[in-house]
């Protein structure tokens, strides 16, 4: 059993042994390395509330925007805190050894001022009263003792940060950039950013340019490009499809731009390239 199991055990434990739920929220150029198949389920807080809360976009964006907030809050310590729709929870930093990388929320408690949450929710993104309120019943009305909870937590807490030690010293650059190429060749017909991959991979543009250029001596766009001319050529030399078609169907959104890089990059316009392959 690898560390990232021994986690997973260990909170389904505090679940089902002292009815804490506990959500795990790496910070989101940390994810990569924390959230594999055992432990991403926990990326989600478990309650009733929070689910009809997130049914509407907006909520779980907003949720988001607060997670990233607490990201640096907790960089000073455990608090307690409240989320925006009024659920009380205990928030627990943990480190890589060096610096903070996430939190782990122990969630699910009422507030006081449940009233006034619950009318400002129902308001602003048009909640049935009597819906939000059964679900938000469905919350535990009194916090856990914190002395019981920071005993259970803090061993949680050195348990990542030993399964994180093993996963930085286990991962590697080759294995990584794999899979940044495997989704750049699935998707490469569709427009493609350095942010859509940085999102995906969670990895800043400074190390994933720097990474790419030197695992494949060219930028993402030039990488990018080649993928879709060999594409173009292989379309031109055995379909019916037109110039203009070919461009579209390959990823180009200018057909004229399109049949400049490609004589660029071949040395013949498209549609002499398809006249030559057809003699």
């Amino acid at each position: 059993m690898n560390g990232f199991s021994h986690i997973q055990q260990y909170i389904l434990f505090l679940k089902s042994e002292h009815g804490l739920s506990v959500s795990l929220h790496p910070s989101p150029s940390h994810r990569q390395l924390l959230l594999g198949d055992e432990l991403l389920s926990f990326n989600l807080h478990d309650h009733a509330y929070c689910s009809y809360i997130k049914r509407h976009v907006q909520n779980g964006s907003r949720c988001r925007a607060c997670q990233d907030k607490v990201h640096k809050v907790c960089q000073t310590g455990p608090f307690i805190g409240t989320c925006f729709a009024g659920v009380r929870e205990y928030i627990y930093p943990f480190t890589n050894g060096t610096e903070t990388v996430g939190f782990l929320s122990v969630s699910g408690y009422r507030t006081e001022q449940e009233k006034s949450y619950r009318h400002r929710l129902a308001e602003t993104h048009d909640l049935c009263p009597s819906e939000l309120k059964a679900a938000y019943r469905t919350l535990s009305p009194n916090l856990p003792d914190k002395s019981k909870v920071d005993a259970l937590l803090y061993p949680l807490c050195d348990m990542i940060e030993l399964a994180y030690r093993k996963a930085q010293q286990t991962a590697t650059e080759p294995a990584l950039i794999e899979q940044i190429l495997q989704f750049i060749k699935q998707n490469r017909n569709e427009s493609i950013s350095s942010k859509d991959i940085c999102e995906r991979f969670y990895c800043s543009r400074s190390y994933m340019s720097t990474l790419f250029n030197k695992h494949t001596g060219k930028t993402l766009r030039a990488y990018i490009t080649e993928l879709r001319i060999a594409d173009a050529k292989a379309l031109l030399e055995r379909s019916d499809l037109s110039v203009t078609e070919i461009a579209y169907t390959v990823g180009f959104c200018n057909a004229n731009y399109f049949a400049d890089i490609f004589k660029k990059q071949v040395g013949v316009s498209p549609l002499q390239y398809k006249r030559a392959s057809r003699t």
